[in-house]
């Protein structure tokens, strides 16, 4: 299949990598011009993606699907170009958090796909992204319908695994709640995932935290246990959180769509988060850093 990827951050570039291995020819369209080669480290072996490199959207008009792989906070600047893709292009989101359901909302493909990515990833530079450690990529159905997402699916591998599920939204919602937990403290904290669990101090406040979000969303208490939390902390020990790593980037962090989705879903159900709250208006002061 031909696959274009918009956006070439450490998730974008790591679907490349790993949907060129599987034979797909891969597109993708970035910003930056000089931007020539891409490669993927994993463990110590450096390999470079199989793919173009293209600057235009046009370029992707003949795509079989679209990935779209930017942060929430550069959608908005993808409106015209993805309004002048075909109406009939599959597109496939794979962003943090919730808000970005909003945004589909406003387009007008008739095909759209959202993906829940749980890979550990990170750039090294512009040009290389590092494969930190192995997840499942959930993909369901927002609207519409793709014949050839079967042939997607059977791109998996070891390294890159695939599962089709009818309750994306939930997968979503739960990757948004896990991401509260960890994303937040390690940031103001400053540390890796693991020290959540190994420092007592951080580790009561996690506990406090997952404990207020639970008794927010009581419906999922039996969705997200204790334990799963602190499994992921554990399976991640060494890796920092994607907020932490835009934080330390001066880059704008997600607080938004990550943190405020989850308060503002609260909100509605009139539920008070008032850690998460506070860790909110924290990062928010932070966050100008990256303005």
């Amino acid at each position: 299949m031909r696959i274009g990827i918009i956006g070439a951050g450490a998730v974008g570039m790591l679907f490349g990598a790993y949907l060129s291995k599987a034979g797909h020819d891969i597109s993708f369209l970035v910003r930056n011009k000089s931007l020539k080669e891409l490669y993927i480290k994993t463990n110590d072996i450096t390999e470079r993606i199989e793919c173009q490199i293209v600057n235009s959207i046009e370029a992707l008009h003949p795509m079989d699907i679209i990935i779209v792989a930017v942060k929430y906070h550069d959608l908005s600047s993808l409106k015209n170009n993805l309004d002048s893709l075909p109406k009939e292009t599959p597109l496939l989101f794979i962003q943090n958090g919730l808000l970005h359901l909003q945004f589909i909302d406003t387009l007008k493909q008739s095909n759209i796909l959202l993906g829940s990515v749980l890979h550990g990833a990170t750039k090294i530079n512009r040009e290389t992204v590092q494969h930190l450690g192995i997840g499942t990529t959930s993909i369901g159905f927002y609207k519409g319908k793709w014949q050839r997402l079967e042939q997607l699916l059977r791109s998996k591998s070891e390294q890159f695994p695939f599962q089709l599920t009818e309750n994306i939204r939930q997968i979503l919602f739960k990757k948004a709640l896990l991401n509260c937990l960890i994303n937040p403290l390690t940031t103001i904290a400053r540390v890796q995932n693991g020290e959540l669990i190994k420092n007592e101090s951080y580790k009561k406040i996690l506990r406090s935290l997952y404990e207020e979000i639970i008794e927010a969303f009581e419906d999922w208490n039996d969705l997200l246990a204790w334990e799963e939390v602190v499994s992921l902390c554990q399976n991640t020990e060494y890796n920092y959180s994607s907020m932490l790593k835009d934080f330390q980037s001066n880059r704008v962090m997600e607080v938004d769509t990550i943190v405020g989705a989850i308060l503002a879903e609260a909100e509605s159900r009139k539920k008070s988060l008032p850690i998460l709250n506070t860790f909110y208006l924290l990062l928010k002061e932070m966050n100008k850093v990256g303005d």
